[in-house]
């Protein structure tokens, strides 16, 4: 019997750790936080079963580690059953926020079990794990490099992309940096316009379907934030600009932009007034200060806010 608390900002990572923890056990059963009571997930842990096999229960999304918080009734049942598990069931709770090492419940489980912490690597640490990951072929810091960057420095879409190598090339083969930028995740900056594209043109479906997409292999919605701040401050300068008779050429010049980008923000900032334009920048100013200071969640924050942008 183990109790395993796991805080972790990797989905690779974690997935690796459980699959590493459960073995070859098939007795495993997962559970969302969202979607199941604590009352649920006890009863199951508390089953006698008549074979005395061992059992793992994998509770994700465990978010009342950190500032979420249980109610009362739930937080009692939780360390009622943590004074005495039950010896044949192992459980994993999983989180992907920071956890609240003040909390009676949190303190519980890191004192007297076990809790785990996987940070994914970043700056140096990160270019000597996709060394790593790319043991099999040969490359250059160049190719390691523009890797890295393509994938915006995620760990997760990094594995997710060379994982996909060892069906394109063969071992000890040379990875050129030309073959990099035709089938390497320059396709997650293209996705992060496409979305910023979705967004501005109020394409609610095509914006919620790709967020989920990037949720999944936790990319950073404060990334896609920035983006589209970027996105709204240059339709509100081209607003301006436009009041000034600046043609086109001028606005490219002023603006630093090729030619079709400015027709793509005339074409986008027809659709909005200006004063929308700077209430959304305000928006997401405040936003941004409130998710830094741990105040909201920001899956859920930025979500709240797409979904006024699209319902107004």
């Amino acid at each position: 019997m183990r109790l395993i608390l796991i805080e972790t900002d990797s989905k690779v990572l974690l997935d690796r750790k459980i699959k590493e923890i459960v073995g070859k056990s098939t007795n495993i059963i997962t559970y969302h936080y969202k979607d199941c009571s604590m009352s649920d997930l006890l009863e199951e842990a508390s089953y006698v079963s008549l074979f005395e096999e061992e059992k793992f229960l994998i509770l994700k999304n465990a978010t009342f580690f950190g500032k979420e918080k249980l109610n009362e009734k739930e937080s009692d049942l939780l360390l009622s059953y943590l004074e005495k598990p039950y010896p044949n069931t192992s459980i994993i709770f999983t989180t992907y926020e920071e956890v609240d090492m003040r909390k009676k419940i949190t303190k519980k489980m890191t004192e007297d079990y076990e809790y785990i912490s996987l940070k994914a690597p970043k700056n140096y640490e990160l270019t000597t794990e996709v060394k790593k990951l790319l043991k099999d072929y040969r490359v250059t810091d160049s190719v390691i490099k523009y890797l890295i960057d393509a994938c915006l420095g995620n760990y997760d879409i990094l594995v997710n992309e060379i994982e996909k190598f060892d069906l394109i090339f063969k071992k000890d083969e040379t990875l050129k940096l030309e073959q990099m930028k035709k089938i390497v995740a320059s396709n997650v900056n293209d996705n992060v316009f496409k979305f910023v594209d979705a967004v501005v043109m109020k394409d609610s479906y095509t914006a919620f379907q790709m967020l989920n997409d990037f949720e999944s292999i936790k990319f950073d919605v404060l990334q896609l934030e920035n983006v589209l701040v970027r996105e709204y401050r240059l339709m509100i300068l081209y607003k301006i600009l436009a009041r000034k008779k600046y043609s086109s050429q001028e606005m490219a010049r002023e603006l630093k932009l090729q030619s079709w980008q400015v027709d793509k923000l005339k074409r986008e900032e027809s659709l909005y007034h200006i004063e929308d334009l700077k209430d959304y920048l305000v928006q997401l100013s405040k936003l941004d200060t409130k998710i830094k200071s741990g105040e909201y969640e920001k899956n859920l924050a930025f979500k709240t806010f797409l979904i006024q942008v699209f319902e107004y």
